[in-house]
């Protein structure tokens, strides 16, 4: 019987903990190639899975594009030139969804900074990209952002 209330109790106060409450990371206050960094060692390793939590900065070398609505609805695409801490210099796109985050758009020669998650395609001209740059949907993950020439979006996440 004791065995019962004890695992009624554990019960309990498992249930009573708090549920995953996302993080929300401040942008820097400039580019450099450190802020980069932790997406450098995703493409080195060049796997093709998703990283949570992984920074970009650069500047757009061409303004924004709008990809064909696909089964995740339509895209923006925003083409940075990223400089990595090793000194290289890399194409790395950051991928808007229309329907989660709004459209965000991006003059060529824009300063971009985005948090979410990171992946590598599997073909292309981008060594990386950064997606999920909205709240956050799945756990693991914090709140995501995209700041264009100082413009942040979404501005606030509960």
């Amino acid at each position: 019987m004791h065995r019962l209330y004890l695992i009624l109790a554990l019960a309990a106060l498992l249930a009573a903990r708090p549920s995953h409450a996302a993080r929300n990371v401040p942008p820097p206050r400039e580019c450099t190639p450190q802020v980069n960094a932790r997406l450098a060692e995703v493409v080195a390793a060049a796997g093709r899975y998703d990283v949570d939590n992984v920074m970009v900065c650069g500047i757009t070398v061409s303004s924004s594009h709008r990809q064909r609505a696909g089964r995740h609805g339509a895209h923006e695409i925003l083409p940075l030139l990223v400089k990595f801490p090793d000194g290289g210099e890399h194409l790395v796109e950051v991928v808007i969804n229309d329907d989660l985050d709004g459209v965000i758009t991006a003059p060529a020669r824009a300063s971009v900074f985005a948090y979410g998650q990171a992946f590598v395609p599997d073909r292309g001209h981008f060594a990386a990209g950064i997606h999920d740059v909205h709240c956050a949907t799945h756990r693991g993950a914090d709140n995501g952002w995209v700041v264009v020439n100082g413009e942040r979006s979404p501005r606030n996440c509960p």
